[in-house]
């Protein structure tokens, strides 16, 4: 990914953060277009969003190309990460 992209999507997600899909717990997943490709063959973006009220945390990045999606196991285990996170920053205060 490159620095543009990395930025794209940085202010994407920032304006946009309930985009994409929903994998639970507050976990997301949204396509982010590769420079000359298009989101089809861009890069899949998984981050956490819990509202307004706290950050929003980039959990991992992935092409397309090297990976279609997350395992189960890895699906699981970011849902876990992203309740965790929700319950600690969550808390509007």
């Amino acid at each position: 990914m490159s620095e543009l992209e990395r930025e794209f999507a940085i202010n994407f997600i920032a304006a946009n953060p309930e985009a994409g899909v929903s994998l639970g717990g507050g976990l997301r997943k949204v396509r982010i277009p590769r420079e000359g490709g298009g989101k089809s063959g861009g890069y899949r973006t998984i981050y956490v969003f819990g509202g307004a009220h706290m950050p929003i945390f980039l959990i991992t990045v992935f092409a397309k190309n090297e990976k279609a999606n997350l395992s189960k196991t890895e699906q699981a285990a970011a849902v876990e990460m992203s309740r965790a996170l929700v319950a600690k920053y969550g808390d509007a205060t």
